[in-house]
């Protein structure tokens, strides 16, 4: 029997203190127990074994949650590199690998079917009698067939039929919550390039040692099929997988993808998933039911079993970086680092990967390959670079679409072929401004302008939600005309389509059309049926799509971005516009693409022309050479918050003349500045960013900082200026 009479316990409450093993019991590292608090019990984590503990009178621990342990020795290494690289509370970090069900009450997943209780006819005139009613549109649907789910019905509707006794109830059984059937697909025939790389990957998987591949390949050059096989070569091997991908909209095509190649179950995961649905899958993966998992970010935290094979899929999006809440950690960089932990190959893949991936393959910390032509007969799409201050000549004023992007528009409308128009910004109108003070209507909770939103007819936060109705005069001098609304969102742009282009079908993927758990989905089959002409949205439809049919994709106000005051801006609308251009012509139809905008001469905008991505790489790593950026050096930001500006700057100051005194050599100290949106939620923000060689030379000093404000420490930053 162990000698270790306590434990050391994380408390979910922030604090960790030592309890008595009760005799008898055993007791792991990464057990989750439930203590006394005070008056209470509380739930924890076992992250230590003691002989002695520094607390007298320690009191016993009270029960056990989990039977073992709920994390891997690998996962708990894991945790504990991250709390201590991003310097946050290993409580917090914890939070990302506990399952929902061990830390909060989840009630199992039920699903049920709905079916009629009457005769057909006896339903027909219930319907005919309580017309215009939801309880008749009911019926109607159930008139058809049975229905697992009526998620448009409210519930009460559903409980007056059942009351009335017109419908039936039941649970599904497991065969029914069986998942969707796909088609069957096989693996496809790779050229050389695809066939180098695998073959490169399948060597590290047989090894069984860590290694991490960067493939650079061109869109529609083949990523996913070397994704499939290299994923089936790790299930003959008896090892599990792991795919992420950047937003939640592109998971079910991913999905769609490896259900008809995979038999295996495939857990997917990501936060519009319920908690039922992710203790299911949790569960799964644990026992080693599961050996594929797709998902965003926090899928990395999975407890998939023998694991063998982390994909990180366009991993150079920002979407990977956690930076609302500490731990503020980097998807793409826990894979890496949880490989190197379990031994496992990581793959992470983009046709534009980020400036410090390329540059760690550079330095051979990652394997490099190339895919430099598109699969099977599709060709790279042709980009045309259009002058929209020559354009809106032309027009005679204001207009969102140049007259090469209408002709190309109404050529694929002629010929069944479909187009994306991209722009990254939702909404009607941007602003609202008063022409005669030149105020512009701002939230009152956030230091940012309002947002007309024409569908709800209101302005709206794009940072709060907050909403109010458009003002009738100006609030700051009074004037009674002289408000007016200045640029556009996917809003305007789809209704100014349809006044163009009467009779087109138009769908639009930005936040506002996605608030729903299956929106993506629905928005995704709609238009790969055919069912939209033209797909218009922010930048989640500029990554990883694969329609056949569309052959035009127009970008849209291409410059807006540059404008942003950080290092990175070039290197994302590089990348924006590369990724959303390689939508077009994936498949024998030829691509082409219109990016407008006023800076026609711009470098970054002749590189993406071309699609240039060593020419951008080498400007890029020679400028951050220079001015001591990353990959040269890492950023870490912190920012305080508080109600007063006065003393949230005070707070803010004495945290930067507290990391002053202890600043390592080579480290480098930039002022505190208000953040980009000085205000949110009501909260003031200032900030400043240390550039520092190595993170755990600042270990140390970070981990003892204090405040009477609330701050947050972002190791490696991607974004210096919001």
């Amino acid at each position: 029997m162990s000698d270790n009479l306590f434990a050391a316990v994380a408390l979910d409450q922030k604090l960790t203190l030592d309890y008595a093993i009760p005799e008898g019991w055993i007791i792991e590292v990464g057990m989750r127990v439930e203590v006394p608090l005070k008056s209470s019990l509380k739930k924890g984590t076992v992250i230590a074994l003691k002989k002695q503990s520094g607390f007298p009178n320690a009191k016993p621990i009270a029960r056990l949650i989990s039977e073992k342990a709920v994390l891997s020795e690998p996962l708990w290494k894991l945790a504990q590199w991250m709390s201590a690289y991003y310097c946050a509370p290993l409580q917090k970090t914890l939070k990302c690998f506990i399952p929902p069900n061990l830390r909060k009450t989840v009630k199992p997943k039920q699903e049920f079917i709905y079916s009629l209780n009457l005769t057909k006819e006896e339903a027909r005139a219930k319907i005919v009698e309580i017309r215009n009613s939801p309880i008749a549109l009911i019926l109607e649907k159930l008139l058809k067939e049975e229905s697992p789910f009526i998620p448009e019905f409210s519930r009460s509707s559903l409980q007056t039929c059942l009351k009335r006794k017109w419908i039936l109830k039941r649970e599904k059984t497991e065969l029914e919550i069986a998942e969707e059937e796909f088609f069957p697909t096989k693996p496809k025939k790779l050229n050389e390039e695809q066939a180098s790389c695998l073959a490169k990957i399948c060597q590290s998987l047989a090894s069984k040692k860590y290694a991490t591949h960067l493939i650079q390949g061109i869109t529609g050059s083949g990523k996913t099929e070397v994704y499939l096989q290299a994923i089936q070569a790790a299930l003959d091997a008896g090892q599990s997988a792991i795919m992420l991908v950047p937003e939640i909209a592109l998971t079910s095509q991913t999905i769609e993808r490896f259900r008809s190649r995979f038999q295996e179950k495939i857990a997917i995961w990501h936060h519009r998933r319920s908690l039922g649905e992710r203790t299911t899958a949790w569960e799964n993966l644990q026992s080693g039911q599961t050996q594929i998992v797709i998902g965003a970010r926090s899928a990395i935290f999975c407890p998939a079993k023998n694991l063998g094979l982390i994909i990180v899929d366009e991993e150079h999006d920002s979407s990977y970086k956690q930076s609302e809440e500490a731990p503020c950690y980097h998807g793409r960089d826990i894979a890496v680092m949880r490989g190197s932990l379990e031994n496992a190959t990581v793959l992470l893949g983009s046709a534009t990967p980020s400036i410090e991936s390329r540059y760690n393959a550079d330095l051979k910390k990652y394997t490099l390959s190339i895919l430099s032509s598109r699969a099977a007969s599709a060709s790279l799409p042709k980009i045309q670079i259009i002058d929209m201050k020559r354009a809106m000549d032309i027009s005679g004023g204001f207009t969102h679409f140049s007259q090469e992007l209408i002709t190309a528009m109404k050529e694929r409308l002629k010929n069944g072929e479909q187009t994306l128009l991209f722009l990254n910004r939702r909404g009607y109108h941007r602003l609202q401004i008063c022409n005669s003070c030149r105020n512009t209507i701002k939230c009152p909770h956030c230091d940012l302008g309002l947002t007309f939103h024409k569908a709800e007819n209101q302005l709206r936060c794009h940072l709060c939600n907050y909403g109010q109705p458009i003002p009738r005069s100006c609030p700051s001098c009074g004037g009674l005309e002289s408000l007016q609304f200045k640029g556009f969102g996917t809003e305007h742009v789809e209704r100014s389509l349809h006044a163009l282009l009467p009779g087109i079908r138009t769908l639009r993927m930005d936040r506002d059309t996605t608030t729903q758990k299956t929106s993506h989905e629905d928005l995704f089959r709609q238009f790969r049926s055919h069912k939209a002409d033209v797909l218009i949205g922010t930048q989640m439809i500029a990554k990883g799509f694969h329609f056949p049919s569309v052959t035009l994709v127009g970008v849209l106000n291409a410059d807006s971005s540059l404008s942003i005051p950080d290092f990175r801006s070039e290197e994302t609308v590089f990348q924006l516009i590369t990724q959303v251009a390689g939508r077009a012509g994936r498949a024998e139809l030829q691509g082409e693409v219109f990016l407008q905008t006023f800076l026609p001469d711009h470098p970054i905008f002749q590189l993406a022309k071309t699609q240039d991505f060593e020419a951008f790489y080498l400007r890029q790593l020679e400028e951050r050479r220079q001015f001591s950026y990353p990959p040269f050096c890492h950023l870490i930001k912190i920012t305080s918050t508080g109600s007063d500006p006065r003393d949230t700057e005070e707070a803010t100051l004495a945290l930067h003349a507290a990391v002053q005194k202890e600043l390592p050599v080579g480290s480098h100290l930039l002022p505190v500045l208000a953040a980009g949106h000085a205000k949110v939620k009501d909260q003031f923000r200032f900030q400043f960013i240390i550039k520092t060689p190595k993170v755990k030379d600042l270990h140390k000093t970070l981990s003892n900082l204090s405040s009477p404000l609330p701050f947050k420490i972002d190791v490696d930053t991607q974004n210096t200026f919001f």
